[in-house]
């Protein structure tokens, strides 16, 4: 069971921040692991899948775990 942290007067759901890419930053500068990343960024913002909330986060984590959930589940 997941837990989260909500203040008063707060929105219960947040909005997922897009990533901020230098404007200096050009492929050719980036390490081999930062060009790896921006691919993969690109195919998830393709794919035009929604974001999963904490508790299918919660779900994909245990189902990866082989079913392990360190909370008691």
């Amino acid at each position: 069971m997941s837990h989260q942290n909500v203040t008063p007067n707060q929105p219960a759901e947040f909005p997922v921040r897009r990533t901020e890419i230098k404007t200096w930053l050009t492929e050719e500068t980036m390490s081999p692991l930062g060009r790896e990343l921006m691919k993969i960024a690109r195919e998830v913002e393709a794919s035009d899948e929604p974001a999963l909330d904490e508790e299918d986060i919660e779900k994909e984590l245990k189902k990866r775990r082989g079913g392990y959930a360190d909370d008691g589940e």
